[in-house]
């Protein structure tokens, strides 16, 4: 073979390779188990990326809100928004968990918001757990929660006697 015939072979290999890739369901070693991508994992980073640059259209998209519709999701979103200053600083994926058709992401959220008992803007440093489903084979958020850290440090008020 010639170094022509060798180029072309590996081309024809290279993209063989990355052809086979492009499939959205993949299958691991249990068949009875296929994947969808985005992976719950990826969905709760693509998620909470749109929520941080407040592109709450976007948050729709991998959210599942069966009780609103688009327009009634964005104006309820940039109301919370807006009403308690939330503001994402920065996240960061602990891990997921799937359960067949349902998955758990942990996160390390690290926000800022008005604080309903001082009425000062707080850092607040927490563990949240989302919950995804499996819709129509694409992974979609359906809630989130603290579990660690949840709750603002609140001063200690003195009584006189």
């Amino acid at each position: 073979m010639n170094n022509r015939h060798v180029t072309i072979l590996l081309v024809l290999i290279i993209a063989f390779a990355i052809s086979s890739c492009a499939d959205k369901t993949i299958t691991e070693t249990n068949p009875e188990r296929p994947t969808y991508k985005p992976s719950p994992t990826e969905v709760a980073d693509l998620y909470l990326k749109a929520l941080k640059e407040e592109d709450f259209s976007k948050a729709y998209d991998y959210a599942y809100v069966p009780s609103s519709d688009k327009a009634g999701y964005l104006i309820q979103m940039r109301n919370v928004f807006k009403e308690t200053q939330l503001k994402i600083n920065s996240f960061q994926i602990l891990g997921t968990q799937i359960y067949g058709l349902s998955a758990t992401v942990v996160v390390e959220l690290d926000s800022s918001y008005l604080s309903p008992t001082t009425g000062k803007a707080i850092n607040l440093n927490q563990k949240s757990e989302y919950s995804l489903g499996l819709f129509d084979k694409k992974w979609k958020v359906t809630s989130g929660y603290c579990i660690e850290n949840c709750l603002e440090e609140v001063p200690e008020i003195e009584i006189a006697d």
